[in-house]
């Protein structure tokens, strides 16, 4: 299992975007258990938990934007 951390940026950014693309999302609260799902089925995990609250609100702010 790949442990994320904040320096790993570029990986960061190639996982919201597959995230965003191979998911449907029903609403903002469903963000969070969608994407640890996704992160455990492919294999990488976020300790950092302040790290996972930015990046679901990263996600949820380039959902609404795609809206």
């Amino acid at each position: 299992m790949q442990i994320v951390s904040r320096e790993d940026i570029e990986t960061i950014t190639i996982v919201i975007n597959e995230f965003i693309v191979a998911n449907e999302v029903n609403s903002k609260e469903s963000i969070p258990i969608e994407f640890l799902k996704y992160l455990r089925k492919v294999n990488m995990k976020i300790e950092d938990g302040i790290l996972f609250n930015e990046l679901c609100d990263s996600i949820e702010k380039k959902l609404i934007k795609n809206d």
